[in-house]
């Protein structure tokens, strides 16, 4: 037998939980929910555990309760309700800000507070050394998920300026005074008027405004882009990368080195588009999201 603390079961008993079970369904987020209360416990007491220099408690295994978002929920009530922080809740469902969160979406939600290490690693000693010494943690602490092929940190937190881009406090306005004509998410397409989803904003402008760019960052890419007409693609740092669509001008060349608020290019209508505008994206790791500006229009 190993000691987990009050919860006490054979270790070989709690791996094949860990390998064969099945998330458990949340219904509601009401603090009455038996269910959200054991997850509750198991959180505390596995970040009691994850805190604790005594070499011989080790942390409840890592599962999983799912939860379906409803109309009325928000990033924060979840967090709040489940015990997660938004480093955790955020990682474990690879969300890149509050706003990525959409009703019906299924949320994992793990028994513990903590991240995934972002990129797949075997289960293997020599791994888990490695992961051990970036994140300066034990290797006891540390969580193998078989199903993502990922080490999950217990503990980690974000710095300040993951933070920052988190909450949309990251990126500013691409361009002064505009008008949002069209939103991030599902919309009537303007050509083919069926509904489809729109994975940036359109602001609409006069014929060579000023673009800028949304952050520091690098160009990795200017050039004639199928629908997107001229597009020049930024890179930034911890993966995020925004485009600037249907561009007029361009104020700088692959490879330069940009300021945030510099100008980059002028507002056009080229590619698919029905006027001047500027469409503009915010990715993480490839994946779309919604932005959000320093500077809301």
């Amino acid at each position: 037998m190993r000691r987990y603390s009050k919860f006490v079961f054979p270790l070989a008993f709690l791996s094949a939980i860990n390998l064969f079970a099945t998330p458990i369904t949340l219904a509601n987020l009401d603090y009455s929910n038996p269910r959200l209360k054991d997850l509750r416990n198991q959180v505390k007491e596995n970040l009691r555990l994850s805190r604790s220099s005594v070499s011989d408690d080790k942390l409840i295994p890592l599962k999983y309760f799912q939860y379906k978002v409803k109309k009325d929920d928000s990033f924060f009530k979840i967090m709040a309700r489940t015990g997660m922080d938004l480093e955790t809740l955020s990682s474990a469902n690879e969300l890149s800000s509050p706003h990525d969160l959409a009703e019906g979406m299924i949320l994992e939600i793990p028994n513990m507070r903590g991240v995934f290490h972002p990129e797949s690693t075997p289960n293997t000693n020599q791994a888990k050394e490695e992961i051990s010494k970036k994140y300066n943690i034990s290797r006891d602490k540390l969580q193998f998920d078989e199903s993502r092929g990922k080490w999950f940190i217990p503990g980690v937190m974000m710095g300040k300026r993951e933070k920052s881009f988190f909450y949309g406090f990251g990126f500013l306005s691409p361009l002064e005074g505009a008008l949002l004509t069209s939103g991030y998410g599902k919309r009537n397409d303007p050509f083919t008027k069926k509904q489809t989803f729109h994975g940036g904003v359109d602001l609409a402008a006069e014929q060579g405004s000023d673009v800028l760019a949304s952050q520091d960052g690098i160009v990795d890419f200017r050039g004639e882009n199928g629908g997107y007409g001229n597009l020049i693609i930024l890179k930034h740092e911890m993966g995020y990368e925004t485009r600037y669509g249907h561009l007029s001008r361009y104020q700088v060349k692959h490879g330069d080195k940009v300021r945030k608020g510099q100008k980059i290019g002028e507002v056009g209508k080229t590619g698919r588009a029905t006027g001047p505008h500027l469409h503009f994206e915010v990715r993480r790791n490839s994946k779309r999201q919604k932005p959000v500006f320093q500077t809301h229009i």
